[in-house]
């Protein structure tokens, strides 16, 4: 997309919108003689060249009538460098980074040739210039034409971009034509993020300074800083309602206004920026820099992951031409990511976003229509972080030298808790016992790539393990859990056998996930109150068991001989020679063929310490005994089981 028109002042969105406006069609005739005895700007804007890391740029110049100070600059705007126009400051940027050295140095395209004489001549003259790896990044061009001297023939400059031709300027009247083009990172795609609507800013506090506002259960602050001339103004405003973002509930929602002006210094006249055709020193054949933001978002200390941020009214509308400020980010190891936004909601892989330059519009508001209004949209900005840090500049010619903007802040949550049991808290030693880890998440947030840390202590051997999803390994003890919706679970059952007796204590923490949790901070490690509330941490969890150590002996007897036919009792004598108490012992006895029971058996303790958990069992007829008992040390378990010998020599 290719735009070339007159630039006139730029506006800002909302009210600065209308009161430029005004001011621009009161002061008209003044700026139609300023433009005349200094520049035309013209502003010629590349949204989106594929060109991720450098372009070739080639300029084709052509001067029907010439004189030795008709020439071209092409230079980075990024860079103040030096006194070009010789007025004893170097507040312009009109020398700043060169692209190339033609002139030694000197950024200049003269003609003809190097800069050299004849001084004057009235033929036409053409020529092609090229620059090789320009990096991305906003460049200006300045055509000189020394109005007066009777050499005026009204020279064009066509721009080529990687072999595309962007547009050609052109100079009539005026002494300089001044050029804007943005060399850009390619767009954005689509990406999928949510976050809950409970948890997006509503009011804020602190407007004078530090705004204030609740994301649910993480408080969200923010603090700005600015070079040059710039400045933020915070008020209470509302998101409009044309269902531009990610979350429907964020249309007419109470945001955070945001004026950040990167150029206020008043002008001549008391009215417009300096960033127009008269700068502060003086001169007509530079424009001063504006200055720069940064907005820092701070979480109250938490680290939060993939925060989202709702924006309205980005960027605006004068003289059919735009300008906008733009979002960077200053964060280390941060991503930004489009979630939703209309049409001219311009959106980069260098993580930016901004109005989009090349849309012109006659409308001041929010709107879906890509050729109208100013921009809204959806970003997440991808990655954990406790305090986010975000850079603005202006685009554009600065005109109102600013931006009203809104914004709603939204922090994905999800409160995950853990619960550990076993089922067997008194085993023996080399006893298999179950420990089962359960992960709930409360939401409102579903969450991904959770772990729990369970590191088994020595006096446990692992056995195996089973998982309702992910996987777990003993050695690191990390469970991969993976994602949890908002209300589910996962489980995590762990066989071990104790190896020595006595107390084993066994803990468990979730370790990690996406998401922030509003009770708990999985980076505190266990055994520390999270969040200095004096609460207990839902995020750790342990179970202790007690190990110990039998010698446990089984003896069976028989009250008369074998005689089939005939019947019999058996005494099963269960003892422990301690030191520890047996517990949850199983006796089973399958009896031979052809032997049954005669009637019910039963289980008798010898002392208090011990039990058995049926006092009897099984009927005539049966053929196996199988009981549970718990046998204190020194003490010992009788069962006694009557028995029937079949006369059938066959059952044998």
């Amino acid at each position: 997309m290719i735009f070339i028109g007159l630039i006139k002042p730029l506006m800002f969105s909302q009210a600065l919108e209308y009161l430029i406006d005004g001011w621009w069609g009161s002061n008209l005739g003044f700026m139609k003689n300023l433009i005349f005895k200094s520049l035309a700007f013209l502003a010629l804007f590349i949204a989106s060249l594929n060109v991720a890391y450098a372009a070739t740029v080639e300029f084709q110049v052509n001067w029907p009538q010439w004189s030795q100070e008709n020439r071209i600059e092409f230079y980075n705007t990024a860079v103040d460098a030096a006194d070009r126009d010789a007025d004893g400051n170097t507040t312009e940027i009109i020398n700043s980074n060169l692209v190339t050295t033609r002139y030694g140095g000197e950024n200049a395209i003269c003609v003809p040739g190097f800069c050299t004489l004849p001084a004057v001549a009235d033929t036409s003259f053409s020529q092609n210039y090229t620059f090789n790896n320009v990096p991305p990044g906003n460049y200006r061009i300045v055509m000189y034409d020394s109005f007066g001297d009777g050499w005026n023939g009204g020279g064009s400059l066509t721009v080529l971009v990687n072999g595309t031709n962007i547009g050609t300027v052109t100079t009539t009247t005026a002494v300089t034509s001044t050029n804007v083009f943005a060399i850009s990172d390619t767009p954005t795609g689509l990406s999928a993020q949510t976050c809950s609507n409970t948890n997006l800013t509503n009011a804020w506090s602190n407007l004078g300074s530090s705004p204030q506002a609740t994301s649910g259960a993480i408080p969200v602050t923010i603090n700005t800083s600015d070079t040059g001339p710039a400045g933020w103004v915070f008020t209470a405003d509302t998101m409009n309602t044309i269902n531009a973002w990610s979350s429907a509930a964020v249309q007419g929602r109470t945001s955070l206004g945001v004026l950040f002006e990167w150029d206020p210094t008043p002008g001549a006249n008391g009215f417009e920026p300096v960033y127009q055709a008269t700068n502060t020193d003086g001169a007509v054949n530079d424009a001063d820099p504006g200055g720069q933001g940064t907005m820092d978002i701070s979480f109250g200390g938490r680290t939060v992951n993939n925060a989202i941020i709702h924006i309205d009214r980005v960027g605006g509308i004068g003289a059919g031409v735009t300008n906008s400020s733009r979002w960077g980010v200053n964060t280390a190891g941060v991503t930004m990511a489009r979630l939703a936004g209309v049409g001219h909601f311009a959106t980069y892989t260098n993580n930016t976003f901004l109005r989009d330059m090349l849309v012109v519009s006659a409308n001041t508001e929010s709107s879906t229509n890509t050729a109208t209004g100013t921009a809204a949209g959806s970003v997440a900005y991808q990655g954990a972080y406790s305090s986010l840090s975000l850079g603005l500049d202006g685009i554009g010619l600065e005109g109102a030298g600013g931006d009203g903007m809104e914004m709603v802040v939204c922090v994905p949550q999800a409160d995950l808790s853990l619960t550990k049991t076993v089922d067997n808290n008194a085993p023996n030693v080399g006893e298999n016992v179950t420990y089962t880890l359960t992960v709930t998440n409360n939401g409102p947030d579903g969450t991904n790539n959770i772990q729990v840390r369970d590191i088994l202590p020595a006096e446990l051997d692992f056995v195996s393990s089973t998982a309702s999803q992910g996987s777990y390994a003993s050695g690191s003890g990390l469970w991969t859990v993976g994602t949890i919706a908002n209300g589910g679970s996962a489980t995590l059952d762990i066989v071990v056998s104790a190896n020595t007796a006595g107390v084993i204590n066994n803990e468990a923490e979730i370790i990690n996930a996406d998401r922030v949790d509003p009770d708990s901070e999985f980076r505190s490690g266990l055994a520390t109150d999270d969040l200095g509330d004096g609460l207990a941490d839902d995020d750790e969890a342990s179970v202790e068991i007690n190990a110990g150590v039998v010698d446990v002996s089984v003896t069976k007897t028989s009250l008369n001989d074998f005689i089939p036919g005939g019947s019999d009792t058996y005494t099963i004598v269960v003892s422990n020679a301690g030191p520890s108490d047996a517990v949850g012992l199983v006796v089973t006895d399958n009896l031979p063929s052809g032997v049954t029971l005669s009637g019910s058996w039963t289980c008798t303790p010898s002392a208090a310490g011990s039990s058995c958990s049926s006092t009897s069992g099984g009927s005539a007829g049966g053929t196996s005994v199988s009981v549970t008992v718990s046998v204190a040390a020194a003490e010992q378990v009788t069962l006694t089981v009557p028995v029937v010998y079949s006369d059938d020599p066959t059952d044998y």
